[in-house]
């Protein structure tokens, strides 16, 4: 055998493996989310609770980020039951059939997470809302905070294209997405 070509095969095999090396899972329990809707001309605001995320990233390349976040569509709540009630029905929602909201990333703007500062990302992924899967774009705000991730964005969809139909209510919501990733 060359004596050169052992270290050649782990020159390759070091540098095919160094970018995954660093990649780590980081996961979220407990994230929120919130909403602003217009039904009638009313504002109506609310919130939903116990949103996860499963992510694998890491912090020096995060064009190499996939995962999904899960935001459970169940627990929305808008200060009026009645009103959250409607909201959770069959023609709107639907969360006896579509307990969750998912949003799978398939590809994030490069960059890398430097402690303590904010990077500005744009997030492609499919969201699911109802069971009706469309491909969006979202900005990303992510700081790297003692080994933890602050991640938040704010977004836009029409939630008619979903299947969504609430009596009254617009074609567009706004929708913010809240949590901290720590690595497993």
């Amino acid at each position: 055998m060359n004596k050169y070509l052992s270290p050649l095969c782990a020159l390759a095999l070091a540098t095919t493996l160094s970018g995954a090396a660093d990649a780590a899972t980081y996961r979220t329990p407990d994230g929120t989310a919130s909403f602003s809707y217009r039904v009638a001309l009313v504002p109506v605001n609310g919130s939903m609770t116990g949103v996860t995320a499963n992510v694998t990233l890491d912090p020096q390349n995060l064009a190499g980020t996939r995962g999904t976040v899960t935001v459970p569509v169940s627990t929305l709540k808008t200060g009026i039951p009645l009103r959250d009630s409607h909201a959770k029905g069959p023609d709107a929602l639907g969360t006896a059939k579509f307990p969750n909201a998912t949003f799978e990333l398939t590809s994030l703007t490069g960059g890398k997470l430097t402690e303590g500062q904010t990077v500005a990302t744009t997030a492609t992924g499919k969201l699911t809302v109802k069971g009706t899967t469309k491909t969006i774009t979202a900005p990303i705000k992510a700081t790297l905070t003692g080994g933890k991730v602050n991640v938040s964005t704010q977004f836009k969809f029409n939630p008619l294209e979903f299947g969504v139909r609430y009596p009254g209510g617009t074609d567009s919501v706004t929708v913010d997405v809240a949590f901290v990733l720590a690595a497993n």
